[in-house]
């Protein structure tokens, strides 16, 4: 049976009697002795943090060409193994630091999901829904389970973009193109979004057929 944990305000007080170097050797011991994802864990809690987007108020939303045009070029470049190393265009920091910037980017297109044109925004979650089956497959970046360590839960986003798709143009064209993107991505995954994807079609000729 696994021993009990500590309780947050009992792991805090044992925190506050810690001067700062234990901490960081207490913290360099995890990570040293860790297993790949706590690595990886460590590594994007700890990352210099000035590349990172100034946060918005929440009623501003990102235009959504500019949010299209960002994730483009940031898809384009992982998949050229620019984040690996030996590219210029990509700095050494940064290449560590490609959780946070794959986040921020999926953060951005679901928000901008919200414009009264969201056409951009829809493009461009496709595209980081697309990376993101891939990843796992392919060595764009330096981590043994890259949707896991970049924290981004697949089968929400597909959810996301297409209620954004069914809002805007109905069944019939939402069907047709749920479709062919569900083809495409389940010949890269057979996990939680081809499940999530299969169950959100069937719910749709339910609808449409009733």
């Amino acid at each position: 049976m696994a021993s009990d944990r500590m309780g947050k305000d009992e792991f805090y007080a044992r925190l506050a009697a810690l001067d700062e170097e234990r901490l960081k050797k207490a913290l360099w011991n995890l990570y040293w002795r860790g297993a790949a994802p706590l690595r990886e864990w460590i590594e994007a809690e700890t990352a210099a943090t000035p590349q990172v987007p100034k946060a918005r108020s929440k009623a501003e939303a990102p235009d959504p060409e500019q949010v299209r045009r960002a994730a483009a070029e940031f898809v384009s470049m992982v998949r050229s193994g620019a984040y690996m190393a030996g590219d210029r265009r990509v700095h050494r920091t940064e290449r560590s630091r490609w959780r946070v910037t794959f986040r921020q980017h999926v953060a951005d297109a679901r928000a901008a999901l919200a414009a009264p044109d969201p056409a951009a925004a829809e493009e461009a979650l496709e595209q980081l829904i697309s990376l993101a089956v891939t990843l796992k497959d392919h060595d764009y970046v330096h981590s043994e389970d890259p949707v896991a360590a970049a924290r981004i839960v697949v089968s929400d986003l597909v959810a996301d973009l297409w209620a954004s798709v069914l809002r805007r143009y109905g069944m019939p064209a939402f069907a047709d193109r749920a479709m062919s993107q569900l083809v495409r991505w389940e010949q890269n995954t057979a996990g939680p979004a081809s499940v999530t994807a299969r169950s959100q079609i069937r719910r749709c000729r339910w609808r449409r057929s009733s």
